[in-house]
């Protein structure tokens, strides 16, 4: 059979031919040469990869920013080539660029940022689109990979981490477990970790030359705080006010150590390699690493890498071991006698869900690293958080301190273990922390993303797209708080503004499907703790001039703790 070719035919068949000639008078000859071409061929290709990737990154950050994209008519800082604004989301801590930017470009309740890779974001603040995404259609809008794969990795794949028909079934099984009857059972127990924090800092101020003392009083109420949750929530007599060198506590203390914006980067960073977070979690289950972290330079990304995954393991084997002691001693976790641990309703109602049928062991262990991980990185981080904020607050305003003092000690002087019924009655008590949850919340920010395209409050959201919600600017907008909304008024709770929500306008817990599930509990461990401090000590700065700097990883401490001039009254 024979083809008619055409001109254009031939000119392709001559440029194919000369092609080919042209790679076989180039084709290695030698060993050496195959093994060059074969280093060459990936370097090209991951150059070429490396060039595409920037060159994206430019196009999104600059002519689709500005001309092409469909939020190009909405307000936000202008986005910088290539990072867009990411160095200032991330190196402005405890939220602080949504603060700036909500006040120059949120006078609508909503403006537009962009992430890297050229990825834009849309911020949020009025109560209609906060509800659309927080509580009619939360699933929608589920966290960004990056989001839970971090959280995950530091407070377990629980009900922080899930979505969908999981979230559903897991938070319907721990809602009996927070329920106010056995939180009520539960706090008179609070007292027995809260006396041994009163004791430190007497003996403190008893050592010191002066009439008082400087103490880390977020190191210690920490302590004291992470003994309540493990007492509280699984049983476990962690005791680290007295006893540094307990396994969960020296373990959890190497994470939360690790906690400040360089380090989350740097997670951020390793997590955008495929099955990071599962490599990490095998990682730590299987090996306390110290072998390599002895070997590693201290402060390098690889010994902040290692440290962390030397801290969860040891948390992980003081789980197992919790576990192992409940199914050796048939005994539930709680202490005999006095109230049911949380753990130990959440495995009551899992047992009655499925019909009496116990978990294997792989599972039970499982889900037992999953609770004592999300206890104690939701539990008990977000209230150390918060009562450090508080006893900040109380230290920069003495007249709001005497006053909250004069209230608790009146109590304190009738009972030093007031009932939860009494705690309850202390109104400025409660406008003290509330205060604080607003100014300062333990969680500054949370991210969600559109699943799908869709509008919200009128405003069209592309799927993929970004959406922050800053609790700490929404909690702060003068919108709604005045112009000094961002200054610490307890009083304000007594006559609360006419255009403030209940649900929208404070969103330090969030809302709808994922508000946390133990806000109660950390609202009665913050009345407790500051209430018995309060009643027993002054609280003042260590200079005039002292500025705690707001850190964030999950939550937003004070860097570096925070030294306090302690005195006794």
């Amino acid at each position: 059979m024979q083809y008619k070719l055409s001109s254009s035919s031939l000119f392709s068949e001559s440029a194919v031919g000369k092609l080919v000639a042209a790679a076989q008078s180039h084709r290695p000859t030698t060993f050496t040469g195959y093994v060059a071409l074969a280093i060459a061929t990936p370097a090209v290709l991951i150059g070429l990869l490396i060039t595409v990737t920037l060159t994206k990154m430019l196009y999104r950050t600059t002519i689709y920013h500005f001309y092409i994209s469909p939020l190009r008519h909405l307000p936000g800082p202008k986005p910088k080539p290539f990072i867009g604004n990411m160095d200032e989301f991330i190196g402005k801590p405890g939220a602080g660029a949504e603060m700036n930017w909500s006040r120059q470009f949120g006078k609508d309740g909503v403006y537009r940022s962009t992430f890297l890779f050229g990825r834009e974001a849309l911020h949020f603040q009025r109560p209609k689109a906060l509800r659309q995404i927080l509580v009619e259609d939360p699933y929608s809008y589920p966290k960004p990979a990056i989001a839970w794969k971090l959280l995950g990795l530091v407070a377990g794949y629980g009900l922080l981490v899930v979505e969908g028909d999981t979230h559903r079934k897991m938070r319907k099984t721990m809602n009996p477990a927070f329920s106010l009857t056995n939180l009520i059972e539960q706090f008179p127990a609070y007292y027995d970790k809260i006396y041994p924090l009163v004791d430190i800092l007497n003996k403190k101020v008893d050592e010191s030359p002066e009439d008082s003392a400087i103490i880390d009083c977020d190191m210690w109420v920490s302590k004291a705080l992470l003994d309540i949750i493990c007492l509280t929530a699984f049983g476990y007599e962690a005791d680290s006010i007295n006893n540094p060198e307990n396994e969960l506590a020296s373990g959890y203390e190497t994470v939360l150590s690790l906690q400040n914006g360089q380090n989350q980067a740097r997670l951020n960073v390793l997590l955008m390699i495929p099955f990071a977070d599962t490599v990490l979690d095998w990682a730590s289950d299987k090996s306390d690493w110290s072998w390599v972290l002895k070997r590693c330079k201290p402060e390098s990304s690889l010994h902040m890498l290692f440290q962390m995954l030397n801290g969860m393991h040891r948390i992980k084997s003081v789980a197992k071991k919790i576990l192992y002691r409940q199914i050796e001693s048939g005994e539930r976790a709680g202490p005999a006698g006095q109230f049911k641990a949380i753990i130990d309703i959440i495995e009551e109602t899992n047992l009655a869900e499925n019909d009496g049928k116990p978990k294997s062991l792989k599972q039970a262990e499982r889900d037992m690293i999953t609770q004592v991980l999300t206890f104690l990185g939701a539990g008990h981080e977000t209230t150390a958080s918060g009562v450090a904020w508080t006893l900040w607050n109380l230290a920069t305003h003495q007249d709001v301190q005497d006053k909250l003092r004069k209230e608790c000690k009146e109590l304190i002087d009738q009972d030093e273990r007031p009932p939860y019924s009494a705690i309850k009655g202390l109104a400025y008590l409660d406008a003290v922390i509330n205060e604080t949850m607003r100014t300062t919340p333990p969680v500054p920010r949370t991210v969600r993303i559109a699943s799908k395209a869709s509008y919200i409050d009128g405003v069209y959201v592309p799927k993929n797209t970004m959406l922050p919600i800053s609790n700490r600017a929404i909690n702060t907008d003068p919108h709604v708080w005045g112009p000094d909304a961002e200054q610490f008024k307890p009083e304000r709770w007594f006559n609360l503004p006419e255009k403030y929500d209940r649900t929208f306008s404070m969103i330090t817990f969030i809302a709808g499907a994922h508000a946390c599930i133990g806000r109660t509990m950390s609202y009665l461990e913050m009345k407790a703790v500051i209430c018995v401090l309060v009643s027993n000590f002054k609280f003042e700065p260590i200079s005039k001039d002292q500025s705690p700097i707001m850190d964030t990883l999950i939550t937003m401490k004070p860097k570096g703790g925070l030294p306090l001039k302690v005195s006794r009254v």
